[in-house]
């Protein structure tokens, strides 16, 4: 196997190159929610001018009798959402000609990162016509062709057979309302009602998408292609939503001080559920300290949670990492004695928060709070309550 390192506009901008998704990978899947989530990577990469990586492309090389014909294994969701993304941003530039960029304006986005170039548009045009030639022995029980894209631009992503006519249209430049796959009309619509917004900043959109890093893991003939996409899918013990927001938050702090901030805040927030197997009880005080701070958001899968947790800190907080930390450090402190009554309600009358503006009544004093012996044998009670369960 070869694996390498590449943005994943480079990786797509490969000239004379045809990128297929195989007849047994499942059918484009994203619908609004991953789209919004890697619209908004797209837009902080872009913020911060830094990478961002956006995961592993898994392909096989095929024979090709014109260019090069790529078949991707593994990592078809994002590129086909990217692809989306672009033919939107081609789209909106198409509309807002003062807008363009001199490395994305309309024709080169279209002829770098949408269609194959002229070569390979010819070889497929005489395919085509061989599909035609051969379609009445699919009706009399062969294999029938797979759909084909009407004459115009060949889209340089071609998807599995249900939806490679959908995507070759958008390519084409047809209306996102006309384009038969729920997925791929829906999602190009999507992206360009973000755009259309008053406030689309295209320069910071451009940024971003050149700053998606992908690997790029190529299968050779020594590799079964299944074993390594399960590999890289199935196998090894997900993080928990609490292992999410820690990395998140401690990743780019440097060694030193990833290690003081672990011990001061992140022992003691994990350290008040113990026992808490597969840290559920942490997982879940996270969750409800986003529906009270982070109002505007519910969350509800794992996946939800951490998507309007980066929300919160990389688009509506803009303090410092840890005053978070110690917020939330005092909310888990709070609801680790109160975790048998969640109702969110009586969280937001207790004097958890330290970060920027409360969101609680001040002036609340718990019952018999200033009673040390009194709270000391609480916490043994919901201890052992905490171990019997």
């Amino acid at each position: 196997m070869k694996v390498g390192q590449s943005t994943l506009l480079d990786m797509m901008a490969q000239p004379n190159t045809q990128f297929v998704i195989p007849a047994y990978q499942r059918r484009y899947a994203w619908q609004e929610r991953q789209c919004q989530e890697l619209w908004l990577d797209v837009l902080r990469a872009g913020r911060r001018d830094e990478g961002h990586f956006s995961g592993t492309i898994l392909y096989e090389e095929q024979p090709a009798e014109v260019g090069r014909r790529l078949s991707i294994v593994d990592g078809q969701q994002r590129m086909t959402t990217v692809m989306l993304m672009l033919v939107a941003l081609r789209n909106y530039l198409e509309k807002h000609p003062e807008a363009s960029l001199d490395d994305l304006a309309p024709k080169r986005v279209e002829s770098d990162f949408l269609a194959s170039g002229a070569r390979l548009a010819d070889a497929y045009a005489a395919v085509h016509a061989g599909g035609e030639a051969a379609s009445g022995a699919g009706a009399s029980g062969g294999a029938a062709p797979a759909p084909v894209p009407a004459a115009g631009v060949i889209p340089k992503l071609q998807l599995s057979r249900l939806d490679a006519t959908s995507m070759a249209a958008a390519v084409q430049g047809a209306p996102a309302d006309s384009i038969p796959s729920r997925n791929v009309s829906h999602n190009l619509a999507y992206f360009e009602s973000l755009m259309d917004e008053d406030g689309f900043d295209v320069a910071q959109f451009e940024r971003g998408l050149k700053n998606l890093n992908v690997v790029m893991a190529q299968i050779g003939p020594e590799d079964d292609a299944q074993a390594v996409f399960e590999s890289l899918n199935s196998k090894g013990l997900k993080l928990n939503i609490g292992d999410m927001v820690r990395n998140y938050l401690l990743a780019s702090e440097s060694h030193d001080e990833q290690a003081r901030l672990y011990v001061e805040y992140w022992t003691v927030i994990e350290g008040v559920f113990d026992p808490d197997p597969g840290l559920l009880k942490l997982d879940t005080m996270i969750k409800a300290w986003l529906s009270v701070r982070f109002t505007k958001v519910r969350a509800r899968t794992p996946e939800d949670v951490y998507s309007a947790f980066k929300r919160y800190y990389d688009d509506e907080y803009a303090g410092d990492l840890e005053p978070v930390l110690n917020e939330l450090r005092s909310f888990a402190m709070i609801w680790a004695e109160n975790y048998r009554y969640h109702a969110v309600k009586k969280f937001r009358s207790m004097p958890w928060a330290k970060n920027g503006a409360q969101t609680l009544t001040s002036g609340y004093g718990l019952k018999k709070a200033d009673n040390e012996e009194y709270a000391e044998r609480v916490r043994q009670e919901l201890r052992a309550m905490g171990r019997e369960l």
